[in-house]
């Protein structure tokens, strides 16, 4: 199965675990990034309302792919507003295989998986499963068993 991980990663904390996935089942990566970046309560609340911001050009086109990994940090409860602004940017998602892997400082991924999830299905896209990696989980190193188990939905 040929994978698409689009990954937007302020700290570096969720580009860690995207290209660990990456190097796991030799997926294409693409990195979703801002055009300006922002003050973090600007982004918190930007996410919270679910702005959308201009991102750098990246892959959006899934015409060449099988299905699509969404990496992203969560803000405020819900997903950055260059992942709200590269979600409406895909095209040629219909049929494709959807998963997210978010991370998080706290407990907040459902708003944030279900917006995505929901924005995507609509479009046609089939939903594959969701691993959520909290900041306690990275500082003990307790992810990686769950990264790896996460990646085997990707293998074929």
């Amino acid at each position: 199965m040929k994978t698409l991980i689009a990954c937007y990663s302020y700290s570096g904390n969720t580009m860690v675990a995207a290209q660990r996935i990456h190097e796991n089942i030799d997926a294409d990566l693409t990195r979703i990034d801002p055009v300006k970046d922002r003050w973090n309560v600007i982004k918190a609340v930007h996410a919270f309302l679910e702005k959308k911001w201009p991102i750098k050009e990246c892959i959006t086109d899934l015409a060449d792919y099988d299905c699509l990994l969404i990496c992203c940090p969560i803000w405020a409860g819900r997903t950055p507003p260059g992942v709200n602004q590269y979600l409406h940017e895909l095209e040629n998602v219909r049929g494709k295989k959807l998963a997210i892997l978010v991370t998080m400082s706290s407990d907040g991924n459902q708003i944030a998986t279900t917006q995505i999830k929901t924005a995507l299905e609509v479009q046609g896209m089939e939903w594959v499963g969701q691993l959520k990696i909290k900041g306690s989980d990275q500082e003990r190193g307790s992810w990686q068993p769950k990264l790896e188990e996460f990646a085997q939905y990707f293998m074929e």
